[in-house]
């Protein structure tokens, strides 16, 4: 008589085991909504995944950038338009003091109106800023990174449009009352020139600051569409297929079922002999 062990029911154990290890792998990834928790799950897909990721990441904030961007030429675009109308209305009453039917005092009415507008272009000069950057202010450039890449930058001009020292627009101020170019010394023809030099710098700024508003529009449009596709790419390699996941799930409980079942009837042979061998020996 020989005891051996019990092999049916040490490969269905082994079996049910298995099912439950792939039962715990599947609600693992119903749970997390992720077919990749870690790097032993795919080696390969972490590594794609981590990648596109860190675009997508990058993309996000590249894409604040550029919508920073635009705002900060919309400000600045906001205050050359009230420039050019001002300096347009100064240009008019320069024309309008040419007329030779004005006496004294109209050529005094409309320079006192010139030097208010004057004042204005130097106070919006002043007061457009955004998040501090005096846009119109200074002589400087804002550097604006637009890519995910080295070099993917973009130089903003700003240029200054101030009554001070390193104004572009210095001579639009000398018409100003005393300025020595201010139509009461007579200078029409003085004042009209600096005028048009001012209007001339004025407009190209504007034309530049719109140029790098479409720019950076394409660009932000670009940046959108390709984080959706990134996002997708990354959703095939990483998201879990619920609908699979589920009935894998539901496979492996009734492979466990049966297991315990059929561990139980396996248990069950061996005490059956052993009943047979003691009512033979009765």
């Amino acid at each position: 008589m020989r005891l051996n062990y019990n092999m049916p029911a040490l490969i269905i154990n082994m079996i049910q085991n298995q099912a439950l290890d792939r039962q715990s792998g599947d609600l693992n990834r119903i749970s997390s909504g992720c077919k990749i928790n870690s790097a032993a799950d795919n080696p390969t897909g972490l590594v794609q995944s981590e990648n596109i990721n860190i675009q997508v990441k990058s993309l996000e904030t590249v894409t604040r950038n550029v919508q920073d961007g635009v705002s900060m030429l919309q400000s600045a675009e906001g205050g050359l338009n009230e420039i050019t109308s001002m300096v347009q209305r100064i240009r008019q009453l320069t024309v309008q003091a040419g007329d030779g039917s004005n006496n004294p005092g109209d050529k005094q009415l409309i320079q006192g109106e010139i030097d208010e507008m004057l004042n204005g272009i130097n106070e919006t000069a002043q007061n457009t800023e955004f998040n501090g950057f005096k846009l119109l202010g200074q002589n400087q450039t804002i550097s604006m990174t637009i890519g995910t890449n080295a070099g993917d930058n973009v130089n903003i001009p700003q240029i200054d449009l101030s009554n001070g020292a390193n104004s572009v627009i210095s001579d639009l101020y000398k018409i100003k009352t005393g300025g020595g170019k201010d139509i009461l010394s007579g200078g029409n023809d003085s004042a009209l020139n600096a005028i048009d030099s001012t209007l001339d710098k004025i407009l190209s700024l504007r034309s530049k600051y719109g140029a790098f508003e479409n720019r950076f529009t394409s660009s932000y449009d670009n940046m959108q569409e390709l984080n959706e596709k990134m996002t997708d790419a990354n959703s095939s390699i990483r998201d879990s297929d619920m609908a699979e996941e589920i009935m894998n799930y539901s496979k492996e409980s009734i492979v466990i079922q049966a297991s315990t079942a059929m561990i139980a009837q396996a248990n069950k042979l061996p005490q059956d002999v052993l009943q047979i061998i003691q009512n033979f020996r009765k």
